[in-house]
């Protein structure tokens, strides 16, 4: 199959299954077999392209038709470094989450299966699209389902949940509308036609003015998604009222569309403005990190542990990536794949708990002892997210904090001012900060036997199938990470910058 029909086929399929499946009800599993067709079919495109893609930054061969030529609109989509990480996570999550949501109610609901596919749909076609303002249309098309989501399937505040995560990801993007609605401007003006393409609007000759504008609009749209600190404050109570799926979609997909915002336009269009608010955007990301993980440490609640663990961790991709130093950056688009996986795989499981024991989940103790699968995968997890050497976790994490030091040192001895040092110091904090939450979160739930009393169903075959991916990928990343960077280094040497060697010589009079 051709990279132009099998793009076509992952944007569509998710689509027509939207329709197909919510049809065919919940008397019988026809609506749940659709649906997983569907996603594992998109799953085996997605991994076909990414072991056939050739790790060029430009976009590949993809899908473009003319939407609104007179004014340069066009549904163009294609595969290229920037999004090649996130169209894979994408593909991999949704039926992970659809497996383990299968014998609940929500899984046999058909406006869960139709909201999860129109979700997969809108995700893969935001990462996928190189027109600028159908990006920005599909970033929208986005929340539609996943406030559904969160107000049809939530907890007892969910209609509170979904009003705040709807509006504050409404108000950081009216100024990202702007940002968009501007560079289109911007090249009629200097090129005499519309465009919103993305690679023409890289093209642009915009002045330090203009690209603090873009810099700032598309930034506060991101922080707001990602979360990053001071934009976090949705984040508690909807990833504490959706559903377990819901949060797991939440923290594993969605807050990466923050990253992606950053990785593909506030960094490549504004070439000039992105190193110098580099130093403001790093103490940001380490004070997320902080902040985040002293919050974890203070739960009770494992859901919203995790919730609050997830916030210090995306610190850790936006710290990577405003290091601007190679290896930095490459942390932080591994710290995507990583960070995604994790997270994902222990709301699910806090999810397959909560199914087992209803609203008493969170009195469960002792799984090494009542559910000893459970607790294996459980800890792998978490070794994951402790950035365990030999997992994804420490290959992301190391190469993020060597990036930071080696950017922060570098401007101090140049005289540039310790910002970005003491940034990367406050992050390293980070580090043990997390193993310290995530090894009390085992202690636990997984070896703290003295309340056990009852036996605990333990996973079941399409469990253990649905995380084994995840697990898979989590151990391959951390043994073999050379075989994962290759394919996004000539991004990142696009997103790198090489002013911290010229500062160094510029220190020593060179």
């Amino acid at each position: 199959m051709t990279q132009p029909a099998a793009l076509t086929a992952i944007l569509v399929l998710p689509w027509l299954a939207a329709i197909v499946a919510p049809l065919l009800g919940r008397a019988t599993h026809a609506g749940r077999i659709v649906a997983m067709a569907a996603m594992l079919t998109v799953l085996w495109l997605t991994a076909s392209l990414f072991i056939g893609f050739d790790g060029a930054a430009a976009a590949q061969p993809g899908i473009d038709v003319p939407w609104m030529p007179s004014l340069g609109i066009s549904l163009r989509f294609a595969l290229d470094g920037y999004n090649i990480y996130f169209v894979l996570l994408t593909a991999l999550l949704f039926p992970a989450v659809l497996a383990c949501a299968w014998q609940t109610s929500e899984g046999r609901s058909p406006l869960y299966l139709g909201l999860l596919l129109a979700l997969q749909a809108g995700l893969l076609g935001t990462f996928l699209a190189q027109d600028m303002l159908v990006f920005f249309v599909l970033w929208e098309a986005v929340l539609i389902p996943m406030v559904l989501l969160i107000l049809v399937f939530g907890g007892a505040q969910r209609r509170r949940a979904a009003m705040t995560f709807f509006l504050y990801t409404m108000a950081g993007s009216v100024l990202l509308l702007a940002a968009v609605i501007w560079l289109g401007a911007e090249a009629a003006r200097q090129t005499g036609a519309w465009t919103f393409d993305y690679a023409a609007l890289q093209n642009l000759q915009l002045s330090s003015g203009q690209q603090l504008f873009v810099f700032v609009a598309v930034g506060l749209a991101c922080a707001v998604k990602s979360p990053l600190f001071p934009f976090h404050s949705w984040l508690p109570l909807a990833y504490g009222e959706a559903s377990t799926s819901g949060t797991a979609l939440m923290a594993g997909v969605l807050s990466k569309m923050g990253a992606y915002g950053f990785i593909r336009f506030a960094v490549p269009l504004c070439p000039d403005v992105a190193p110098q608010l580099a130093p403001v955007m790093m103490l940001l990301a380490a004070t997320s990190i902080v902040y985040g993980a002293v919050l974890a440490l203070r739960q009770q609640n494992y859901k919203m542990l995790v919730a609050y663990a997830s916030l210090s961790h995306m610190g850790y991709i936006v710290l990577g990536l405003f290091s601007l130093q190679r290896t930095g950056v490459h942390g932080a688009m591994v710290q995507v794949l990583s960070h995604g996986l994790a997270v994902a795989g222990l709301f699910l499981l806090l999810g397959l708990l909560e199914q087992r024991r209803g609203p008493a989940w969170l009195q469960i103790h002792g799984l090494a002892t009542r559910a000893p699968r459970f607790a294996v995968v459980l800890m792998l997890f978490v070794l994951a997210s402790l950035a365990l050497p030999l997992t994804s976790g420490f290959t992301a994490e190391f190469l993020v904090l060597l990036g930071a030091f080696t950017t922060g040192y570098a401007h101090w001895l140049a005289g540039a001012g310790p910002a970005m040092l003491i940034a990367a110091l406050l992050a390293a904090t980070g580090v043990v900060l997390g193993a310290t939450y995530m090894l009390q979160f085992a202690r636990s739930l997984v070896f703290d036997d003295s309340t056990v009393v009852d036996p605990l169903p333990d996973l079941r075959p399409r469990e253990l199938l649905a995380l084994a991916p995840l697990l898979l990928l989590i151990v391959w990343i951390g043994v073999r990470p050379a075989v994962w960077m290759d394919k996004v280094d000539a991004t990142v040497a696009q997103l790198a910058r090489p002013p911290v060697i010229a500062l160094m010589g510029a220190n020593h009079g060179e």
